[in-house]
């Protein structure tokens, strides 16, 4: 395009604006997002703090507020998407409904000109591969305007309903072709992207997808089986700065004013839709260093040839940033960490964002949101900073095939997480966190569901206990079960195997299983996709010269029998400090432990490695 524009003439765009406004009431606060000073962010805060290690936050989401809908198991789904439009986190449409047309890159072009006005105009450039014999293109798209739609250029019909757009009918090809889809668009977005003001009263503007609010601000495939590459060209006024995924390709005047921002993703490395955003404002940045210094492919190499390093900054609000650098100090040590233990960091930059995201930190690719409140307050944790970063290698580089198996994202980065702080702050650190996640876990209101459920498409209902305490305690299992030269090249090769694509539970257990030489599939049965874990009663005595302990599984009859190996010590005694070990596969076991019948207690899993409550009595 030769001139920025943005898909309409000024004139159209006040009348998308004055549309939008009356719908929607005028823009909205970036509190509602952040957790601000209302009684609804308190709440949210709240809500959130549940799902917080102490003093270690792990970044998890909150469900929505407000009445919910009914559940629906996603496999039963049979609302039409054409005619409903559902709330956030509500899935009614099936892989197979996006199978005909495979997005490959999105170029968007925004005009966030003029925040205050809560609208924007846009135009969407998606290109990918048409399947032979269609007809017509479903795209998840909601409630914003289309002007005009064409494809390889020339004018399309098109249709709206609910949460689809539909582009077509067409004339069908006999065999697949790249096709490219050009769509205008604008409005005031009800979700997706906010517009609103930072502490200061100064505009702001952020997007914040997970898991299917992209629909919300740009038509889409938006679903983590599709993953394509993107470049956003975003008019912004004089004095903002806009921060995206990918490299920084140029700033440039806008042609009526203002300054374009173009950021790319690195065409080797598609991202999933609900991890593509924006954010505008006026920003202070603090580079923080280079990182991952030749385990950064995507990274642009230096001039005069050297190694490719990623480059770690912060971005925060007006106020924040000096707080900013020093909060994450350790985030370009936390990113050359991971790329050493798992695989080359995949993406161009990291950039840390105080933004408007509901959520305590939002992975996106390259650009991870923050809550700004956590900012504004001082009360950022470096565990959400160690989760959010570890997310860049699982759930944004190598994403969950459905959400059904969301733990392979979340899982994952509620244990790489802790293993940064072993590795820095030591074992004693790390089983700390993982006593306190322990805790967690067997409180949690799904302890009865398996980790893997697809009982339900509100995809909200996802983020819980099992899929981030839980799943950080089954890879912890695991390590525990294969040892650590396995287990870590287990991860290793699953990571390599699965690089910019999407994996499933039963990927991760054949990654393990060649790594360790050992049939894992009773271990995943047990811990994945069975519900609740041991509930241990413990009787020990003396007998003779011996300390013998009486083990029996309690948990309710509709969980499993467990198969795990079980360590106790001896505390006081002449045998005191001295360990004994017992695989249980049954509801009872004994473990007889010589020369120790002079033991005062015993303590059940020193070193924190099992997840299961343990009630110990003596007899």
């Amino acid at each position: 395009m030769t001139r920025l524009r943005f898909a309409m003439e000024s004139d159209r765009r006040r009348v998308f604006a004055r549309r939008s406004m009356r719908r929607h009431g005028g823009a909205r606060e970036v509190a509602s997002q952040d957790g601000g000073g209302s009684a609804g962010a308190k709440l949210r805060r709240a809500a959130l703090a549940l799902c917080l290690l102490p003093g270690l936050s792990t970044g998890c989401r909150p469900a929505p507020e407000g009445p919910r809908p009914p559940r629906i198991p996603a496999e039963q789904a049979t609302l039409d998407a054409a005619s409903v439009a559902p709330e956030p986190g509500i899935e009614l449409r099936r892989p197979a409904d996006r199978a005909g047309f495979d997005i490959a890159h999105y170029r968007l072009e925004l005009d966030l000109s003029r925040p205050a006005s809560g609208a924007f105009g846009a135009v969407a450039t998606l290109r990918g591969d048409l399947a032979a014999g269609a007809d017509r293109v479903d795209l998840d798209f909601i409630g914003l305007d289309v002007a005009s739609v064409t494809m390889d250029g020339r004018t399309v019909e098109f249709g709206r309903g609910g949460s689809v757009l539909t582009v077509g009918p067409f004339e069908p090809s006999a065999a697949e072709v790249e096709r490219e889809i050009r769509i205008e668009y604008g409005g005031a977005p009800e979700n997706g992207l906010f517009f609103g003001e930072d502490r200061n009263g100064e505009p702001a503007v952020f997007a914040d997808n997970w898991p299917n609010r992209a629909r919300w601000w740009f038509p889409s495939n938006d679903h983590p089986l599709d993953k394509a590459t993107a470049r956003f060209e975003v008019l912004a006024p004089e004095g903002f700065e806009v921060i995206a995924n990918g490299r920084l390709v140029e700033t440039r005047p806008g042609a009526e004013g203002g300054t374009v921002w173009t950021w790319e993703t690195d065409p080797g490395a598609p991202i999933p839709s609900y991890t593509m955003v924006v954010g505008m404002a006026r920003f202070e940045r603090r580079p923080l260093g280079a990182a991952g210094c030749g385990l950064s492919p995507a990274a642009p190499r230096p001039q005069g040839g050297g190694e490719a390093c990623a480059a770690v900054s912060v971005w925060a609000l007006a106020g924040d940033g000096d707080y900013g650098a020093q909060r994450f100090s350790r985030a370009p040590d936390m990113l050359d960490f991971y790329s050493e233990l798992i695989g080359p960091y995949p993406y161009e930059k990291l950039a840390h964002v105080e933004s408007s995201t509901r959520f305590g930190g939002m992975e996106n690719s390259s650009a991870i949101f923050y809550g700004r409140g956590a900012w504004e307050e001082r009360r950022m944790g470096e565990g959400v900073i160690a989760h959010e970063t570890a997310h860049q290698w699982f759930g944004d580089a190598v994403s969950p095939a459905s959400w059904s198996h969301l733990w392979i994202s979340e899982g994952f980065a509620s244990y790489f997480g802790p293993l940064y702080f072993e590795a820095r702050d030591g074992v004693d650190a790390f089983r700390a966190l993982m006593g306190a996640s322990r805790e967690v876990a067997v409180g949690s209101d799904v302890v009865g569901q398996a980790i893997v459920d697809s009982s339900s498409n509100q995809l909200f209902d996802l983020l819980n206990r099992n899929n981030y305490q839980k799943g950080a305690w089954v890879l912890h299992m695991l390590r525990h079960h294969v040892g650590d030269e396995a287990f870590f090249r287990g991860i290793r090769d699953y990571y390599a195997g699965h690089l910019h694509r999407v994996a499933l539970t039963d990927d991760v257990r054949a990654a393990f299983e060649r790594a360790s030489g050992r049939e894992l599939g009773w271990f995943f049965d047990q811990w994945v996709h069975g519900p609740g874990h041991p509930r241990l009663e413990v009787e020990w005595g003396p007998e003779a010269e011996d300390l013998v302990l009486s083990i029996r599984q309690a948990q309710p009859a509709e969980w499993p029998v467990f198969t795990l190996d079980l360590d106790f010590e001896v505390e006081g005694g002449g045998a005191d400090g001295r360990r004994a070990s017992v695989r249980v596969d049954a509801r009872e076991a004994t473990l007889r432990i010589p020369g120790a019948a002079g033991a005062e207690g015993v303590r059940f899993d020193p070193d924190v490695s099992v997840l299961a409550t343990a009630e110990l009595r003596r007899r």
